[in-house]
């Protein structure tokens, strides 16, 4: 379907790198040596927005056409 599309090509890398995010951040036990809170700081939590908004809106552009 929309694999091809340039716009999306562009987002690959920012879903991956909210993929590493998802389990580790949802679980509470999923990190051996503590909370999740421990291992995530604003910064990161700020950068998985973005990324986060940068896809919703490259979607919603795709849905418009």
């Amino acid at each position: 379907m929309a694999r091809g599309e340039p716009s999306f090509r562009d987002l690959i890398d920012l879903g991956k790198e909210l993929d590493r995010h998802y389990i580790g951040a949802r679980y509470p036990n999923f990190y051996p040596a503590g909370a999740p809170y421990r291992y995530y700081t604003e910064e990161i939590a700020r950068r998985c927005v973005r990324y986060a908004a940068s896809i919703l809106s490259a979607v919603r552009k795709f849905i418009k056409r």
